[in-house]
């Protein structure tokens, strides 16, 4: 396959994409539609802290071989939070973060710093990660992690300060030219990745689809849009392994393109719907993994975004909050004993010659190995996995734990009594992939990785087949009862 180099002609096209936005957003006044009356006791409040962590730490996203150290900073990190009190004197708070994961230890590390030094509670903090795959380790036991977590969390006390009389609006538009489902059929039967190079007419047709739709929620106060967040479900994985600085890839550039027009105290919460089969990469065009790509993206899902601003209509002024949490039991998935003997196998050569070198993406055979013989002795345990949903007015927002395929988010949205619902994964800790359960079955007959596919390989994902199902299930039913209280 031919990989075309990055074009200035897709960022002009992407410039002009945003200009047009800008013209359609100025020659409207209808982000300023919400009225007084609609805030009901409503108070929000926003604020934003650069994290970034000094270079020569790790970072996270990649297989690196034996060195991940970060070699500098191409664009800040940044914690963001809103915190929102309702007119029944109840507080929530959501904090999105510009790193890959958070495990559930920090996530607890991190609501129980806030709780401890405010008035909001530790189980009434969403903590999502934006799945940059530039940014740093969460695991509390790598150097200065705890600080740098803490240091993005202290978003919140700052938002928290700054609560304010708010009205909401809502608005939706769709962006189709940013994602693509990243699991392909061959016409010989065999599933593969679009970060593999192909022949043409090799690829038969992606297995599975994409949500496009943008969603925000647009922050007034004082008859003036100072915030909003934005809802999209895409891999930020424009950079791959070869990529050495820090970078909140194309978030950082959706960010950036809002604020050229709405000003640079603007702020912009990104939240990355359900995205683990979904990725910015077409795999006709091939992988381009440059910071102008990153641009493109997000300028153009800074369009999209502005799009649903402009037609934003309000919400309703009830100002209730509400919070429901419940802790799903899932099974860790089963590893074979053909599997396991397979892995031994890989161990040992693994210990003559050692781990392979960098690989932009994927995962190599050899740490696949290393997890299937990890699995195999904790295969018959129980874990429990936060499902949180939230009710601010009548928007409804669910934050669902590691990396949910799209048609999970579709799913909620689609059953939930709240005509105003935003999904999110990677939120309250990190568990790797929930695929759904036919994509198992999606490729040849065998074991070994990749077989079907990255994502449903066991080590990258690492719960019974299923799992998704039933947290997604979780989700609509805690909403269902949430509306109905």
């Amino acid at each position: 396959m031919k990989i075309r180099t990055f074009s200035p002609g897709l960022l002009r096209k992407a410039t002009m994409a945003f200009l047009m936005g800008t013209f359609l957003l100025l020659s409207c006044e209808t982000m300023t539609n919400t009225k007084d009356s609609q805030h009901s006791g409503l108070q929000i409040g926003y604020a934003e802290v650069n994290y970034t962590p000094p270079v020569g730490l790790n970072l996270v996203g990649n297989y690196r071989g034996n060195d991940y150290a970060s070699r500098g900073i191409h664009d800040s990190l940044y914690g963001k939070a809103m915190v929102a009190k309702g007119n029944n004197g109840e507080k929530i708070a959501i904090l999105s973060v510009d790193i890959c994961y958070i495990t559930k230890e920090s996530v607890d590390m991190m609501r129980d710093h806030i709780a401890s030094d405010s008035d909001i509670k530790a189980e009434n903090i969403l903590i999502h990660a934006t799945h940059t795959h530039s940014g740093p380790e969460s695991e509390l036991d790598a150097p200065e992690a705890k600080e740098y977590l803490q240091r993005a969390a202290n978003a919140i006390h700052r938002a928290n300060k700054n609560l304010a009389p708010a009205g909401l609006s809502i608005g939706r538009s769709k962006e189709e030219r940013i994602s693509h489902n990243r699991r392909l059929k061959a016409v010989d039967g065999t599933t593969h990745m679009v970060w593999e190079k192909f022949e043409p007419g090799y690829i038969e047709k992606a297995l599975g689809g994409k949500d496009p739709e943008v969603i925000t929620i647009s922050i007034e106060q004082e008859g003036k849009v100072v915030n909003s967040i934005v809802n999209f479900g895409c891999h930020p994985t424009t950079l791959t392994g070869n990529n050495w600085s820090y970078s909140a890839d194309y978030p950082g550039y959706l960010t950036e393109s809002i604020q050229k027009i709405m000003g640079k105290d603007f702020g912009v919460l990104f939240l990355n719907a359900p995205n683990g089969n979904v990725t910015q990469v077409d795999h006709k065009v091939g992988f381009l993994d440059t910071y102008q790509e990153c641009q493109r993206i997000g300028y153009l899902l800074g369009v999209a975004a502005m799009e649903a601003m402009r037609n934003s209509k309000p919400v309703s002024g009830n100002g209730n909050i509400k919070v429901s949490r419940k802790q799903v039991p899932i099974k860790k998935m089963t590893i074979t004993d053909e599997q396991y003997e397979w892995a031994k196998k890989i161990m040992k050569r693994v210990e003559k010659e050692g781990m392979p070198e960098l690989q932009p993406d994927g995962i190599p055979n050899e740490l696949y190995a290393k997890w299937w013989m990890e699995m195999y002795e904790v295969q018959n345990e129980i874990d429990k996995l936060e499902v949180m949903t939230m009710q601010i007015s009548d928007i409804a927002i669910v934050g669902l734990p590691g990396e949910m395929f799209n048609e999970f988010g579709i799913y909620i949205k689609k059953n939930s009594p709240y005509e105003n619902t935003i999904v999110v994964n990677l939120a309250n800790g990190n568990y790797r992939y929930f695929p759904t359960e036919i994509s198992f079955s999606q490729g040849p007959e065998g074991f070994l990785p990749m077989i079907t596919g990255y994502e449903t390989t066991p080590g990258t994902t690492i719960y019974e087949i299923g799992a998704g199902e039933k947290l997604a299930e979780s989700a609509v039913n805690q909403l269902k009862k949430m509306y109905g209280s």
